[in-house]
């Protein structure tokens, strides 16, 4: 009975992550008859307006569903607006089939456009409705690099230029920069960053390549990827617990990070000036995400050092000297401003302090508050709400991941029994299977993520990988491990 219960609390929890995500994709629709509308713009030099989608990081036309009750040029106008920020008059039809109707389409104002060294044209995108939930980035590019983007659907990129021939232009107003479109306290800042970069630049050739190199290890303890892969071994060697405070606090950062950027919407040095760009990066800026990351964890290992060692004022100093670096080198890339980095260092360190706080609480008979599945589920719908009210991917994803974890927290509250690996062989074993099973996981998504152009699939796809990773490594790696040490013939465990 207990193992059923488990099972349908499993296959529930993912269904309704995949479902929640399948939710978020509005790319087709079937009301009237119609698939989808897409815009083909061009400008007198034949560069072709594109779109990158944030979920399946393809290239595609601006476009989307006709809502019921509105006519497919009217849908068309505001779906352009809502992705790009352009207002357009939707002219005739260019081509119709089975995925939707092309119009040819004009802007009505000049586009405002910052040409690079090859030619291609960067459009203001992140004063757009969508930009950062399903729009990355809105590009001129020229014919001669047609073939150089991954479009949404593999077929369609010869058509699209033969469209593109055919499609009066639209004017373009070209720019140096975008500085006019920026609040002026950014327009301050841009001194301090490229005053960094130039710095940098004339260190002599020694100590800008140590520089740099140092920017790059310290870049590190900014991605969440990197502490994600450290949650295994903080379950093997450091317990249950301690792998679920650092996943508590690494979901935080992540979820505050992302609701701020979206809140602020404030754009990027390199969207502004694109000769500043250095390191790649997308969305909003404010608050820098790296740096709020790295100051939670190194707040939280400085904070739990002063428990047992004191002042521990050597801690402190290591984890300012990290936040400080952190901090110089997302300016010296190009992706943050000064104030960026301050306000990720600032929250950063909060989230950290309320973490170890709720580390401290224990409920019932002593059992810490973040092992149980109570927490977890709470995580779960509060990411999932906030989610679907800001129709953000990586939201939905960090809902469908604490989804798994609740399971897990549920498989182990139903069969108490089933204890970890004591002995060194047995831990290690647990972990051979952890890194395998989540490698297997995420190659298979990124698979499929491959060979699809549709957002549904890859929404569904992803957050099904995303809740497995909480199973498989609280449930199934320990229970693969000991099986295999039985069939090696291990006595310890």
């Amino acid at each position: 009975m207990k193992r059923s219960i488990a099972v349908l609390l499993s296959v529930f929890s993912w269904w309704v992550s995949s479902y929640a995500l399948a939710q978020g994709d509005d790319t087709f629709s079937k009301e009237q008859g119609i698939a989808g509308v897409a815009c083909v713009i061009t400008d007198p030099a034949g560069r072709l307006l594109l779109i990158k989608d944030r979920v399946t990081g393809r290239y595609g036309l601006p476009g989307g569903r006709v809502n019921l009750a509105e006519s497919p040029t009217r849908a068309l106008a505001r779906e352009v607006f809502e992705e790009t920020a352009l207002r357009v008059n939707v002219g005739k039809v260019a081509h119709k089939d089975k995925r939707g109707v092309l119009f040819a389409c004009q802007s009505q104002t000049p586009l405002p456009v910052v040409s690079n060294a090859n030619g291609t044209g960067v459009l203001p995108v992140w004063q757009a409705l969508h930009f950062g939930s399903e729009i990355d980035k809105a590009l001129l590019i020229p014919p001669a690099q047609a073939g150089d983007y991954r479009y949404r659907f593999k077929d369609r990129g010869e058509l699209l230029w033969s469209l593109a021939a055919k499609t009066p232009s639209s004017d373009v107003a070209a720019l140096a920069d975008f500085s006019a479109l920026a609040p002026a306290f950014y327009v301050s800042q841009y001194g301090l960053v490229s005053g960094l970069q130039t710095v940098v630049a004339h260190l002599g050739d020694v100590a800008s390549a140590m520089t740099k190199y140092l920017f790059r290890l310290i870049n590190i303890l900014g991605e969440i990827a990197f502490y994600v892969a450290l949650v295994p071994l903080f379950l093997i060697f450091r317990g249950h617990k301690s792998a679920l405070s650092l996943l508590f606090l690494l979901i935080s950062a992540a979820t505050v990070s992302i609701t701020l950027k979206t809140g602020f919407a404030m754009p990027r040095p390199f969207y502004l000036w694109p000769d500043l760009q250095i390191g790649k990066a997308s969305g909003f800026t404010v608050p820098s995400g790296h740096t709020l990351l790295a100051a939670a964890v190194v707040t939280a290992w400085y904070l739990k050092r002063r428990d047992t060692h004191g002042q521990a004022y050597g801690s402190l100093v290591l984890a300012l000297a990290v936040m400080i670096l952190m901090g110089l080198n997302r300016m010296y890339l190009g992706v943050h401003f000064a104030s960026d980095v301050v306000i990720g260092a600032l929250v950063g360190s909060s989230l950290a302090w309320i973490t170890v706080k709720i580390d401290a609480v224990t409920i019932g008979k002593d059992r810490p508050l973040l092992t149980t599945g109570r927490l977890w589920l709470l995580v779960c719908v509060l990411l999932a709400l906030l989610a679907l009210a800001l129709k953000l991917p990586d939201l939905l994803y960090l809902a469908a991941l604490s989804a798994g974890i609740y399971t897990g927290q549920v498989w182990h509250k139903l069969f108490p029994s089933h204890k970890p690996a004591a002995s060194m062989m047995g831990k290690l074993l647990t972990l051979a299977w952890i890194f395998l099973g989540v490698a297997g996981l995420l190659l298979a998504a990124w698979g499929v993520v491959q060979v699809t152009g549709m957002s549904w699939i890859v929404l569904i796809v992803v957050s099904m990988a995303a809740w497995s990773l909480g199973p498989w490594v609280l449930i199934a790696s320990p229970e693969l491990a000991r099986w295999s040490s039985t069939r090696l013939g291990w006595q310890e465990w």
